[in-house]
């Protein structure tokens, strides 16, 4: 009987390593990422010159995963929560031409929540 005990226990091991590894628990640790993020600030489009950053990335719209899956919030305050961790993720200090939106409700879920999808650039002010 131990024998088998001993074998669920490897695979569910095994199980827990590879979905640790699917899901990125090699990435920064999550206390390094929200002190940066709470650093990063957003900036309306007429606050800066082109010349005063550099630009980054376009957060949530510039990847191929975006035509299978986008990142949605619960609330405004959540949406770009996510963005400025993404943007101190990618090296980015700064966000500007930040727009949130009403998704509405993902078809087959039976939440009543609504579903607010936030992009905008990530940049990096010289």
């Amino acid at each position: 009987m131990k024998p088998k005990i001993a074998q669920k226990a490897r695979i569910s091991a095994l199980i827990a390593v590879t979905v640790c590894a699917l899901c990125g628990c090699a990435s920064v640790p999550k206390s390094d990422v929200e002190s940066q993020a709470a650093q990063v600030k957003i900036y309306e489009a007429d606050q800066l010159l082109q010349s005063q950053y550099e630009h980054v990335r376009y957060l949530w719209a510039d990847s191929w995963r975006t035509a299978l899956w986008l990142p949605s919030a619960s609330s405004e305050a959540e949406g770009i929560a996510s963005l400025q961790a993404e943007a101190a993720r990618v090296g980015a200090n700064g966000l500007i031409n930040v727009s949130c939106m009403d998704q509405g409700r993902f078809w087959p879920s039976r939440s009543s929540e609504p579903s607010i999808l936030c992009y905008g650039h990530a940049i990096r002010v010289r």
